[in-house]
């Protein structure tokens, strides 16, 4: 079987689908990778390093698409190159941010964002891996931002309280985030809806809270040095949580980080005030391509070895693999022409968080954000 990539076409990605360790394990295993020159480049991976994996580099992507059985993305690819597309082929990636009505008919594809959140799907999950990755990512970046350091210390000098961290949400992002900011030295509380994540923000050191009103929200944000937001529903949205009302209840040189497209009420992805200073972005991964890529392509790897049958054929009938598939687009959709996707679990929200729907604008955050 032929697997092939070519370079990600929004210049802002810097992921690649494909690793030189996984392209050795696939040629080992006597599979054909076609990649496109200068395919790893901005993951930290050389054509010399693929070549000696095992791969075939070509000039000419188009070239890729003509020749591949199965094609692995990042994001798709434009509509051209899609358009190239047969119905034996099939093509893997995270297909949130595409237009499906303007898809060609009759391609079949593998929307990775759609894998089941269960422990046998564990393997290809890619939203599970690049959300570890965001959010040690994004504490990180928070933490060098700031204009203060985080533990506290002892010094002839003075006594320096650690710094206090608070990081909305305890899915994956937060927990990753509350356990940098925790093995940093600071003081860390978990905010979330349920209960039950508790447990889960003891797990990494970190206090709990609920916040049930507005007042006892205000009050938790009162005197961060740090907060990142990181609470997202199962279909991609973002709630609001912190409203610009909240914004002067903030001590000055706080640092936030909102991971979402709208936790937190400012509309520019960078601002700075006396109070705070902000940055979004929904795809931190991105700032650190090499560990996100690797991730990337052992869930690819986890997926080849699932779905992948004798005689340059796919195996596609696993209880984990129908719900990302999408064979014939037109019946895939609802009458109304949207995307028909699974319903996922409703937000619930205390008093004093709204819950708003906002559209998907990750495609173009840069990565340096």
């Amino acid at each position: 079987m032929i697997i092939g990539s070519i370079k990600e076409q929004n210049a802002d990605e810097t992921r690649v689908a494909l690793v030189p360790s996984v392209v050795k394990k696939l040629t080992a295993g006597g599979f054909t990778v076609l990649l496109e020159n200068g395919f790893g480049q901005k993951a930290g991976f050389t054509d010399k390093e693929y070549i000696s994996a095992g791969a075939n580099i070509r000039s000419t992507p188009g070239e890729i698409y003509a020749e591949s059985l199965l094609l692995l993305q990042i994001r798709p690819p434009s509509a051209d190159f899609l358009a190239m597309l047969t119905p034996k082929q099939l093509i893997a990636a995270d297909f949130r941010n595409a237009e499906l009505s303007e898809l060609p008919q009759n391609i079949t594809i593998l929307r990775l964002e759609r894998v089941p959140r269960t422990s046998v799907a564990q393997s290809i999950d890619i939203l599970s891996a690049q959300n570890t990755v965001r959010g040690y990512a994004a504490a990180l970046y928070a933490l060098a931002h700031s204009s203060r350091i985080a533990p506290q210390l002892m010094t002839a000098a003075a006594s320096l309280k650690a710094a206090s961290a608070l990081v909305i949400g305890a899915g994956v992002t937060g927990l990753q985030a509350a356990s940098v900011f925790k093995r940093q030295g600071c003081r860390v509380t978990i905010l979330d809806i349920s209960p039950n994540a508790e447990e889960l923000a003891k797990s990494v050191g970190a206090g709990f809270s609920m916040a049930q009103s507005r007042d006892e929200l205000a009050a938790l944000l009162n005197g961060k040095s740090f907060i990142l937001a990181a609470a997202a529903a199962p279909d991609g949205n973002s709630p609001q949580i912190i409203s610009k009302d909240l914004l002067p209840s903030l001590q000055s040189g706080t640092v936030i980080v909102d991971t979402t497209e709208n936790n937190v009420e400012i509309q520019e992805n960078r601002k700075t005030t006396a109070a705070y200073r902000f940055y979004r972005n929904p795809l931190a991964e991105r700032l650190m391509p090499l560990t996100a890529s690797e991730l990337w392509a052992n869930n690819m790897y986890n997926l080849i070895s699932t779905i992948a049958a004798p005689g340059d054929s796919f195996s596609l009938n696993a209880d984990y693999i129908v719900p990302m598939l999408d064979q014939s687009l037109p019946t895939a959709r609802s009458d109304s022409g949207k995307d028909a996707r699974r319903a996922s679990p409703q937000i619930q929200t205390p008093v004093g968080i709204s819950a708003v729907q906002t559209s998907d604008k990750t495609a173009n955050i840069p990565a340096g954000l």
